[in-house]
C-alpha cells in the first residue's frame, strides 16, 4: 500500500487511508510538524488502562500522550504524542465510518497534544482575513457558509478550522477542509441539487455540494471576526451583539472541538489561552437569527451589511 501525503493545520501528514476532502501540499509549503496516520493492529492489552465515557465516545487514557479511542463501528485509533495515529479498523467496519472518526475526534485529540485548537466552525475567507461561524449542531454554520458561497465568498473551512498560537498574542487560524455538507433541506432549500452533489459515505443524510478550493489552502491567515450562531422563533427580529472579555472568550472556547473531551484529557488550559488570545485579536459576535429556511436571505443581507 502506498502512503499518500496530505496538507492540513500546517501540518504534514503521510497517510496509508486515503483522506477525502484534502490536498497534497506544494513542496514550497514548509509544514510546521509531521503527522503518520498508519494501519496496524494494537494489542489488546492497552485496553487494559482505565476506560472513561464522553458524549458516547469509549476512551482510554495513559497519559497526555497516548490516548486510545474506541468506536463500535469504526474501530480503534491509538493517537500518540501530536504525531502518530494507530487506525486498526473493526472486522466489519465501513469506510466511511472509519474516515469519519479518523478525520474527527481521532484528528481532533491529536491537535489538542500538538497545541493546535479545533475550533468547530465553518469559515469563509474575506480581504481582511477568515471570518468564522460557530454554534451548536443545527445552528445553521455549513448553510449559511453555503449561502454565502453562492455569493461569491471563498470557504476554507466547514465544521473545524484551526488556531495556532505563536508568542503571546499572535493567533493565526489554519483553513480546515475546503468543502461542505448540508442535509437534505438545506440542499433543496439552496437549489444546490445536481449531479455533482455526492451522497455522504458512512449513512446519514447529509450531502457534499462542490466548491472551489481556495488559494491559500496551505497558508495561515488572520482571524479576523467570529459569528456564534443561535437560532430563535420564527418572528424573532435579526440581531448581531459584539461579545467582550470573559463572554468572548467562553464563546470560543464552548465551540472548540469536543469540549469535554479535552477537558478530560487535560487540554483545556491550553485551549483557553488560546481563545483568550484570539478574543482579544478577533471581533466576536453573537448572532440571533430566525429558525427555518424562509429567513436565510435576509439573514444573509443583515450579515454582508455588518461584515461592511
Amino acid at each position: 500500500m502506498r502512503a499518500e501525503v496530505y496538507g492540513l493545520a500546517g501540518l504534514r501528514i503521510i497517510s496509508d487511508f486515503q483522506l477525502r476532502g484534502l490536498q497534497s501540499p506544494p513542496e514550497k509549503d514548509a509544514a510546521e510538524g509531521e503527522v503518520v496516520i498508519r494501519r496496524a493492529p494494537i494489542p489488546d492489552e492497552l485496553t487494559l488502562a482505565p476506560a472513561a465515557f464522553q458524549d458516547g465516545l469509549h476512551f482510554h487514557v495513559y497519559n497526555e500522550e497516548e490516548v486510545l479511542l474506541e468506536f463500535q463501528a469504526a474501530g480503534r485509533f491509538l493517537v500518540r504524542s501530536g504525531k502518530e495515529i494507530v487506525v486498526d479498523p473493526a472486522p466489519a467496519s465501513d469506510a466511511g465510518e472509519v474516515h469519519a472518526h479518523l478525520l474527527g475526534t481521532a484528528l481532533g485529540v491529536l491537535c489538542h497534544q500538538r497545541g493546535i485548537i479545533p475550533l468547530h466552525a465553518s469559515a469563509i475567507d474575506t480581504a481582511e482575513g477568515f471570518v468564522a461561524f460557530t454554534g451548536m449542531s443545527g445552528s445553521g454554520k455549513s448553510t449559511l457558509a453555503a449561502a454565502l458561497v453562492r455569493r461569491g465568498y471563498q470557504i476554507v473551512a466547514d465544521d473545524v478550522c484551526f488556531l495556532r498560537r505563536y508568542g503571546e498574542n499572535q493567533i493565526n487560524a489554519w483553513p480546515g477542509i475546503a468543502r461542505i455538507r448540508l442535509w437534505a433541506e438545506a440542499i433543496q432549500a439552496l437549489s444546490c441539487d445536481g449531479s455533482d452533489v455526492e451522497r455522504e459515505l458512512h449513512g446519514y443524510n447529509k450531502y457534499f455540494i462542490p466548491v472551489h478550493q481556495p488559494q491559500n489552502l496551505f497558508r495561515p491567515s488572520r482571524l479576523r471576526r467570529v459569528y456564534d450562531l443561535h437560532v430563535a422563533s420564527d418572528d424573532v427580529t435579526i440581531q448581531i451583539t459584539r461579545l467582550q472579555g470573559v463572554t468572548a472568550v467562553e464563546a470560543l472556547l464552548q465551540n472548540i472541538y469536543r469540549p469535554g473531551l479535552a477537558e478530560q484529557l487535560g487540554y483545556k488550559p491550553q485551549a483557553f489561552v488560546t481563545c483568550a488570545a484570539a478574543a482579544r485579536n478577533a471581533a466576536v459576535f453573537r448572532l440571533i437569527r430566525p429558525n427555518g429556511f424562509h429567513a436565510l436571505d435576509k439573514t444573509i443581507n443583515f450579515l454582508e451589511a455588518h461584515l461592511a
